[in-house]
């Protein structure tokens, strides 16, 4: 396995961990404000370890795609302001909280 390869997964692992926690034991404000950064900072990680594995060959519309997937993540995650969950929309936002039925703004 190459070394680029292992230093990536490795550092994946990591996040995905500091994310998880971040994200199950954050305050709603903290996670709404910081949520945006939190993503675009993975974005430029993930570009960067792309860059590196491909001797930066990348083809410019993977970072278009890319800055699209953010968009929807940044645009369709909601947290609720009741019970601290982190809504996941799909294509959509929701109107109210899975969990406890709370109307999300």
């Amino acid at each position: 396995m190459p070394a680029h390869f292992a230093i990536f997964w490795i550092s994946w692992v990591i996040l995905g961990a500091g994310s998880w926690i971040f994200y199950s034991k954050a305050s709603y404000e903290t996670k709404k404000n910081a949520h945006p950064f939190i993503v675009i900072g993975m974005g430029i990680i993930f570009v960067a370890f792309a860059g590196w594995a491909t001797h930066t060959n990348l083809p410019w519309y993977f970072v278009l795609f890319l800055a699209l997937i953010l968009y929807l993540n940044i645009r369709n995650t909601q947290f609720c302001p009741q019970c601290n969950a982190t809504i996941y929309g799909r294509f959509t936002r929701s109107d109210f909280c899975p969990k406890c039925g709370t109307q999300l703004r």
